[in-house]
């Protein structure tokens, strides 16, 4: 089992590498195809493009906090219309702000993110494609947010979504991605340089590939060596 799993992230990793991860005609080509153009970890792989959402945080399930002790805040995909189609199913790094003033709010805090179904939660699996954001505040306190307002930036892939035996094996899992993140978006240049672009602390930002006032999105090209 453990060789299966190893050998199965090897080969997406070589997919997205190289480019070769198969795109839905007419969606903007992005994150389906990741390349290690920027950053020499290998932990993660880069984003050949960045994925930027901006979406009002739904209660989703309830599961992340509760089940798992890993609350999340959920922008379901249809939000955004059909963008998030070839946005391949795994877990991913990035940096979210939730706007607002109030504790926690108005600044960039790191994330780990999955994006997919859930697939361990049989019989009770997402019913749309939702991209779920767990916020790695360390010692930051927050009140809920949900409704308000989140801007997330992927940029970087750690391992596809799969469907874990166990419930602990899941969070074993989840506890490592959430450490891979932490220690990637403090420490590695590339990662650390998202966390004061613009999108961030923009009075207003709406996607230049779809959207609007209430949720937007947009794919850019990453900077290559």
């Amino acid at each position: 089992m453990i060789l299966q799993q190893f050998l199965a992230i090897v080969m997406i990793r070589l997919i997205y590498v190289n480019g070769f991860a198969p795109l839905r005609e007419g969606v903007h080509k992005a994150a389906s195809s990741a390349r290690r153009v920027v950053s020499t970890s290998l932990k993660a792989t880069p984003l050949s493009q960045i994925i930027r959402l901006r979406g009002p945080v739904d209660s989703g399930y309830g599961r992340g906090g509760k089940k798992l002790g890993f609350p999340t805040a959920n922008l379901p995909s249809s939000f955004f219309q059909n963008a998030l189609e070839a946005v391949p199913t795994g877990v991913y790094l990035g940096w979210a702000w939730i706007e607002g003033s109030e504790a926690g709010r108005g600044i960039p805090q790191k994330a780990a993110v999955n994006v997919g179904y859930s697939p361990t939660f049989e019989g009770k699996e997402n019913k749309e494609k939702i991209v779920e954001a767990h916020l790695i505040l360390g010692e930051t306190e927050m009140s809920d947010f949900y409704e308000e307002t989140m801007r997330l930036s992927l940029l970087g892939f750690l391992r596809p979504e799969q469907k874990f035996d166990s419930f602990p094996e899941l969070v074993e899992a989840i506890n490592n991605d959430v450490a891979t993140s932490k220690e990637l978006l403090d420490e590695d240049p590339y990662y650390k340089s998202f966390k004061i672009e613009s999108f961030m602390s923009s009075e207003s930002w709406i996607g230049k590939d779809g959207g609007d006032g209430k949720s937007s999105w947009e794919f850019e090209d990453s900077k290559s060596d």
